[in-house]
């Protein structure tokens, strides 16, 4: 009985899930986004990371974006804002300094969803843009001074995830995304991004 009970509200919920409601509404959103990033440094034998560090501790991310809906399609503007990551760097034992990487980013996203006027609906899309990469190794010896490079970058990114619709004008979205960031002091910076948000259209 119980396992007949189990089966029928799967199955419900999979017919709710998968239902069409009132048409999604069309017209300009805004959208804010919340999340974790996992930096990545890919590194090159002449560069002042090399054989030192390749992953980042976890940070925050978030992000604001404007945006255009129509049918399937989205295109919007975002901004990114990422917590600065930071790792110690230990030779033969010794805690010698510490990386500090830092990255905000201006990206035009393009978006597909799948089933736009469901209750839940699958998406991907990318984006490019460019990214301000800071790094500074601050060497914990006092006598030697702290080192420091910033550039801007060209950047892009590729994700894809589920909408939740609430009703014809509020979305909540949660997804995945793998950013690249760009190359600072020959090291490549990419980053994997899981994140939700809120998104209204007008």
């Amino acid at each position: 009985m119980k396992k007949t009970i189990v089966t029928a509200c799967s199955a419900v919920a999979l017919v709710l899930g998968l239902s069409n409601v009132a048409e999604a509404r069309d017209g300009f959103y805004l959208t804010a986004r919340g999340g974790m990033t996992w930096n990545n440094l890919n590194t090159k034998d002449d560069s002042i990371t090399a054989a030192k560090i390749s992953d980042l501790d976890s940070v925050g991310m978030y992000s604001g974006a404007i945006g255009y809906k129509y049918k399937y399609f989205r295109a919007e503007l975002e901004y990114i804002s990422r917590d600065d990551a930071e790792e110690d760097i230990v030779s033969s034992g010794v805690h010698t300094s510490s990386m500090t990487v830092s990255s905000k980013s201006y990206m035009l996203n393009m978006y597909v969803d799948l089933m736009p006027n469901y209750w839940i609906s699958p998406y991907f899309g990318g984006g490019i843009g460019y990214t301000e990469l800071e790094m500074v190794n601050d060497n914990v010896a006092a006598a030697t001074s702290d080192e420091k490079w910033e550039e801007s970058k060209f950047s892009w990114q590729i994700g894809a995830g589920l909408t939740l619709r609430i009703n014809r004008c509020l979305n909540i979205d949660a997804g995945y995304r793998y950013h690249t960031l760009g190359k600072i002091e020959g090291a490549e910076v990419n980053a994997h991004e899981w994140y939700g948000g809120i998104r209204f259209t007008f």
